[in-house]
């Protein structure tokens, strides 16, 4: 198994691409601790994934909140080899009548909840002299979106933010890289999908011609958690669906 005797934290593992995440790792040998803002949701995604996963529930903008994710973790797992930063939060906007509050959520969730959580777990994995982190960002990173302006910057940023860390901290054995999904069928996307000429129009950007799974993600996280990968850090990698290829 790819993942045996590996344990990982997952943000956002109560749904869509952390659940996915949480599972596929459970499935190939890993103990999980998911992390979201909902009792209720993190209940049933440990039902979904079974006995080798756990939950801790909290607010990522929270310092507290994270520094106890940190510590419960370790207590639970001992050690903490992987880092799946996935909770984040989607919203458009035309950038002129955006209000300052708008653009402080968005960077508080998606980039320094990142930051936050990177920053509690680095000691541990320099005591460890190894560790693993796998940033999830957005084709909206890598590529100008009309009202998306405040998470396509988030996004680049995490991607930055990635390869400061692979270039910081490879000497210590840590690796980190990230990921940019395309559009990925989750709760976060069904308004789009509801939408048949928004979707039609949507479509025509992806050369598979469709849009992506949490499975597709969840496949490409396993592959850089794994030792299959363990010459690969600082990297960007899109899923979707060649998108960003045109």
């Amino acid at each position: 198994m790819a993942l045996k005797n590996k344990t990982a934290i997952i943000t956002g593992g109560g749904s869509g691409i952390g659940l996915a995440c949480a599972k596929l790792f459970c499935k190939n040998g890993a103990k999980v601790v998911i992390f979201g803002r909902r009792k209720s949701r993190l209940e049933r995604a440990v039902c979904e994934i079974g006995e080798n996963a756990i939950f801790f529930q909290g607010d990522i903008t929270q310092d507290q909140d994270v520094k106890e994710l940190v510590n419960s973790s370790l207590k639970h797992l001992n050690r903490i080899d992987i880092l799946v930063n996935n909770a984040g939060t989607s919203s458009s906007s035309p950038l002129h009548k955006m209000e300052n509050s708008h653009w402080d959520s968005i960077m508080d969730i998606n980039l320094k909840g990142v930051f936050r959580l990177s920053k509690q777990i680095l000691p541990y994995m320099l005591e460890q002299k190894k560790g693993n982190f796998i940033h999830i960002s957005s084709i909206y990173g890598l590529i100008g979106f009309k009202g998306y302006s405040g998470y396509g910057v988030s996004k680049a940023a995490i991607a930055q933010f990635s390869r400061s860390i692979a270039i910081e901290y490879g000497p210590d054995g840590i690796r980190s890289n990230t990921i940019s999904p395309g559009i990925i069928e989750t709760n976060m996307t069904a308004a789009i999908r509801r939408d048949n000429q928004l979707e039609k129009n949507l479509l025509k950007g992806y050369p598979l011609g469709r849009f992506g799974l949490p499975q597709d993600v969840a496949n490409a996280c396993l592959f850089l958690a794994s030792d299959q990968s363990s010459f690969i850090t600082g990297i960007n990698l899109p899923v979707d669906g060649g998108y960003t290829a045109q």
